[in-house]
């Protein structure tokens, strides 16, 4: 399994969706491709869909939906965009 990404405690489990969001965001591709072949495909996706987190930039986030993840409908963007304002 890749690297754990989450600095905030080092008790992370494979499938948390902040582990997933974060190699999504900063792992490199043999990262990204080790957590989808241990997870699969589709419980990485649905984690990414059902948890938003605002740590991508607009380039990232394009290149995870369309070429890692494959998700051809259309997503919230303020809610994974870290330029965008937080809701309160």
């Amino acid at each position: 399994m890749p690297t754990s990404y989450s600095w905030y405690t080092s008790k992370t489990t494979e499938e948390s969706p902040d582990n997933i969001h974060q190699i999504l965001a900063y792992g490199s591709l043999s990262e990204i491709k080790s957590l989808k072949k241990a997870l699969g495909e589709e419980v990485v996706k649905k984690k990414f869909m059902s948890y938003p987190k605002k740590i991508y930039t607009a380039s990232s986030l394009n290149f995870i939906t369309k070429f890692i993840l494959h998700i051809s409908t259309s997503i919230d963007e303020q809610k994974y965009l870290k330029s965008t304002p937080r809701y309160y």
